[in-house]
């Protein structure tokens, strides 16, 4: 793997320079490509959508089938910790366009497709079809789900699923995979998610699961505010699938983290470095940003509220270098603002950097990552633009989540992982008539976990877990 020439111990890098010649030109990832391209799974790398100001952020996406044939898709929202929060299927007709307003989708509205249709080729359609009256969700989920973005405290559980935002926006990233089977809405704590491997969303190595391999699926995500007058956009990254190139164990893939890298997802990493232009000043005042996604590298992981998982934020070093590369400004503390979460959009802006124009390079020394630089003339307009990858993860191994890196790329013993990793499981609100849980440990073994009476917790190393109905109310 190519090296940064500012490479160093730290997890992630970023290096921004004064329109200094970046390093030569490295290829294209070969291979390992990804971006504008047809996939069988979209991310939707970072929307932010203000949830009382309807002049405030929104982001609207779509997905589009380019098959000659009808797709199923699961859509699944995650938080800003890597949670996920809501997942439905989509019925798509043959080279069809779906859109998504997330203002609309926070508030319970999840598209209602297939009625009508002949959906025999997807199994479970039958139990749970796609379409269905809105809002989908209870009054309670609606109210979990938007807390779950701002990282607040819901009605439904007694912890929280992402960082805390006061400004009442909510943020997040999407994916959006092909399936062939329904399993219906789930509007608080989903399961049938790539994060679920109790019940395998992916099998392992030959393109079947919940998820399967059609490479169909392309898409675009637009920001938009009225009150400062902007809007850009980006195509989604297009993950495409091959069952050759990545199911092979100890390689990474896109959802390998959630199995252990046994690449039974069999879909291209993202890369790891990238570098991208910047101008913050002059016609651009409004300022640079960095949209920045990246790969915690670990299962689902919550914490209390006013806490965060362990893993957060995430570390780097920042260096910021003049012209002609005389000066080093080492940036590392305030790596956190620009780029600590799983998605969050940064500032350049918010460094002190000595310079209004230049280059960034950001990456992570064995982490997957995706960034979009954008730039703003407050009130006038705004464009986005694509950053350049330069190195690649297909030919590295991954660390497995027993020994995964902590701050500063230390190891920690799998006792003293347990003892600082936050918990993975949600924690309920003791409610009657709620969901117990059956988790199944590392040899398959399976039990109930206690939701439906209170707060008991158990222990299992695979810590994928499923609802089941409770036999009696909670006591």
């Amino acid at each position: 793997m190519r090296r940064s020439f500012f490479a160093s111990a730290a997890s992630m890098i970023l290096t921004i320079s004064s329109l200094a010649s970046p390093a030569a030109a490295q290829p294209l990832g070969e291979g390992c490509q990804v971006g504008r391209s047809f996939g069988s799974t979209l991310l939707f790398p970072y929307f932010e959508t203000d949830l009382s100001d309807f002049d405030g952020p929104a982001t609207l996406i779509s997905f589009n089938n380019r098959s000659l044939f009808p797709t199923m898709v699961r859509v699944v929202l995650w938080t800003d910790w890597g949670n996920p929060t809501l997942a439905f299927d989509v019925y798509m007709r043959r080279l069809s366009v779906q859109t998504l307003n997330l203002r609309d989708t926070l508030n319970g509205g999840v598209p209602s497709t297939g009625e009508g249709e002949d959906l025999s080729a997807f199994s479970g359609c039958n139990v749970n079809p796609p379409f269905h009256r809105n809002p989908a969700l209870t009054a309670d989920e609606i109210v979990q789900l938007k807390a779950d973005h701002t990282g607040q405290l819901g009605p439904l559980a007694e912890d929280c699923a992402g960082s805390p935002h006061a400004d009442g926006v909510a943020r997040g990233y999407i994916t959006v995979d092909v399936v062939d089977e329904c399993n219906g809405i789930e509007g608080f704590d989903p399961k049938i998610t790539p994060a679920n491997t109790t019940r395998p969303y992916f099998s392992n190595g030959d393109g079947t699961g919940v998820a399967i391999d059609d490479n169909v699926l392309w898409g675009d995500i637009f920001y938009l505010s009225s009150a400062n007058a902007s809007a850009h956009g980006s195509a989604a990254v297009a993950l495409w699938a091959d069952e050759t190139a990545f199911s092979s164990d100890g390689i990474f893939t896109f959802y390998g983290r959630y199995s252990n890298w046994d690449g039974r997802d069999n879909r291209v990493p993202l890369p790891n470095l990238w570098n991208q232009r910047f101008i913050n000043g002059g016609p651009f005042a409004g300022g640079a940003d960095v949209i920045v996604y990246q790969d915690t590298g670990r299962r689902p992981a919550y914490a209390s509220c006013g806490n965060s998982p362990a893993h957060f934020p995430l570390q780097g070093t920042v260096f910021a270098i003049n012209d002609p590369g005389d000066d080093i400004i080492d940036l590392s503390t305030a790596f956190g603002d620009i780029a600590g979460l799983a998605t969050q959009r940064g500032s350049v802006g918010s460094l002190p950097v000595p310079f209004v124009f230049g280059w960034t390079e950001l990456g992570s020394e064995g982490s997957q990552v995706w960034v979009q630089p954008t730039l703003s003339a407050a009130g006038i307009y705004s464009a986005s633009l694509d950053g350049m990858p330069v190195e690649f993860l297909c030919d590295d191994e991954p660390i497995v989540e027993t020994e995964l890196r902590m701050v500063g790329w230390a190891n920690r013993s799998n006792e003293q992982e347990n003892a600082h990793h936050a918990p993975e499981r949600r924690r309920f609100r003791p409610h009657e008539g709620r969901p117990g849980i059956i988790g199944a440990d590392g040899n398959g073994a399976v039990g109930i976990i206690g939701r439906c009476s209170g707060m008991q917790e158990a222990g299992s190393e695979d810590r994928s877990v499923r609802r089941v109905g409770c036999s009696s109310p909670a006591s």
